[in-house]
Order: structure tokens, then sequence, then C-alpha cells
């Protein structure tokens, strides 16, 4: 999650000792899930979460301790989210547990670290970053999607954190009218990388796609899918302004390694879609990663609220189906 660390790194350059805390692992019923993020800063500044509840009331109280302690070495601790039985307790009841890391970043020490931990991340380097008793590093290491995005590794009393900063959700939207502008605010408030892809430079509705990564303007949607880095990666929405130019989109997309490709219409119109993608030489098996229409089924029509429905889908494809790479 670049944002967060974006906080941390702001944190430090104002001299402020960061506390950070981090979910390595977690399992069923845990509020904590891998990858989730907290911090508290020597200013009082609280950023992200951890699943909330008493759980992060006490680790704030902790925390706030512990900015004055410049000597704390990273440390691993497992919750259990239960009154009764052995082990640390949470102070929740929702059931399962979870593993968390915690770190002080001094700026001094750390500040180096996490900008150049910043920088790579902005540029979508390959890179992970490791923290074990020793503290905070990086390295520009190979990404692989296909090992998991997050790992803890322990033996006896020695363990280390890694994760692997490429964000692994990813969305480009073709078309940037209001419907995308909407979904872009509601993946990017998800955690999601957002590129948008439009044919028009001067279409006003992209004054609002600020969340967005990146806004492209192309001659051709046919090009996209060869603009977009790791397509095996990337849920494609087609969003555009006529049949025609989502015809130019899908062409650009279906023979590509892209997991989902959604496209907005009625029945009528997809049928068509369908019919003109196979004049073109499209063989039929590639529709079977189109989702048409796009969307879990709310009888929504407004920008924002078929962008929950997009959106929706989406997770319901990456948590449920398995038919989308998880982080």
């Amino acid at each position: 999650m670049l944002a967060f660390w974006k906080q941390v790194q702001r944190h430090l350059q104002k001299g402020e000792k960061t506390f950070i805390a981090l979910v390595a692992e977690n399992t069923k019923g845990s509020p904590g899930t891998p990858g989730a993020k907290f911090l508290v800063a020597e200013g009082g500044a609280l950023w992200g979460t951890m699943g909330g509840g008493a759980m992060e009331y006490n680790l704030v109280e902790r925390a706030r301790n512990l900015l004055n302690d410049n000597g704390f070495v990273p440390e691993l601790q497992t919750l259990l989210h239960r009154r009764t039985g052995e082990g640390d307790k949470s102070g929740m009841i929702c059931a399962g547990s979870q593993t968390n890391v915690y770190a002080l970043c001094l700026p001094e020490r750390d500040g180096w670290i996490i900008d150049h931990l910043v920088e790579l991340a902005e540029q979508e380097c390959n890179a992970t970053l490791f923290i074990d008793k020793n503290g905070l590093k990086v390295d520009e290491t190979e990404a692989d999607p296909v090992k998991p995005k997050i790992r803890l590794s322990q033996d006896d009393d020695e363990w280390c954190y890694e994760e692997q900063l490429l964000n692994r959700n990813r969305v480009a939207i073709i078309g940037g009218g209001h419907c995308s502008v909407a979904l872009c605010q509601t993946m990017a408030r998800l955690g999601y990388e957002v590129f948008i892809f439009d044919t028009r430079e001067d279409v006003f509705t992209l004054q609002n796609a600020s969340d967005a990564r990146q806004v492209r303007i192309v001659s051709d949607y046919r090009e996209v899918g060869g603009l977009v880095r790791f397509p095996q990666l990337t849920c494609v929405v087609i969003m555009t302004t006529d049949f025609m130019s989502d015809v130019r989109g899908l062409l650009g997309t279906v023979l590509l390694p892209f997991p989902f490709i959604g496209i907005m219409g009625s029945m009528t119109k997809i049928k068509k879609i369908y019919e003109t993608l196979t004049e073109e030489g499209v063989k039929e098996e590639r529709f079977e990663k189109i989702y048409a229409p796009v969307g879990l089924s709310l009888d929504s029509d407004t920008p924002e609220e078929i962008a929950i429905s997009v959106a929706a889908q989406i997770l319901q494809e990456r948590n449920i189906g398995g038919r989308l790479p998880r982080n």
C-alpha cells in the first residue's frame, strides 16, 4: 500500500519517530488480513488499521510508550481473538488469530530506507521489503506474481517478514466518462492501482480522476492492451461511449492474459459485440473471461451505483470465485 508508506515518509521527514504495525498472517475470522498496516506517529497521528476494536486501541497505547524507546527491536506477536485458552489475547472475541509485525522507524536511521521504498513503489520497480530483528531492508529483487505477496518465515527465535512492493490489485478502465471516473474512485479506495485510457484529450470528466495512477490518451482503444503492464494481474473494464469503441477495446485485450474483462451494455448490444468479434476472427472460447454485462445485478443506473456493482463483482471473483490473483 503505497499510501501507507507515503504517510510514514511524511512523518519521518518531519522528524517524527513512527511506530508501524503490519499483519503478516491470519486465520479465518480475524479482522486483520495480511498486508493490513497501521501507524502511530510521534506527533499523535494515526493512519490505517489492523482490524480495529480493542486490539487496535491497546496497540495505540503501547505504541505511544514505545515511541520513547529508541532501542526497540522489531517484534512478532500472535494475537488470539478469544477470551480463553493459552496465548496473547487481542481483547476481541471475533474468532481466529493474526500475527503482527511491529517496528519503530527513526528519522535518522530509517528515513532513507523509506524514501527508497517509496521511490521504488512509485516507479513500480521489482522490489521486496524485509523486516526482521535487525530492522528494515529493501532489496530490488525480481517480483514473482506466482509467489505470495506477503511471506513470514520463522525458525526458532528468528523470523523474517517479506512483502513484494508491487501492488497486484490493478484495474485498467477503457473510457473516461462519468461511470469510469466513479469506478476509478471506488477501486482506488479499495487499494487498487487504476489506469484510465481514453481517445479524447478534452473530456472534462477526467478532471475528477485524480485517484488514477495514470490517465493516458490513445489514438485507438485497440492499443490499450499492449500498453498495460502486468496484464496477468489486471482487470479490464470497458466503459466507452459507443459500440465500435467497445469492440476496439475488446479486440485489444481479449487475446491477452487479462483474467477479467468486463463490458457495459444491454444483452442486445452484447450479442452484437460477440458477433462482431467473431467476424474479426476471435475464437468463441476467448469470450469465457468476458463479463457482460459487467457488475452484479443491482438494477442500478447512477455512475456511483454502477461503480459499486462492478467493484463488488471484481471482489467476488477475487475472493470467492478464485479466478483473479490475490495479494
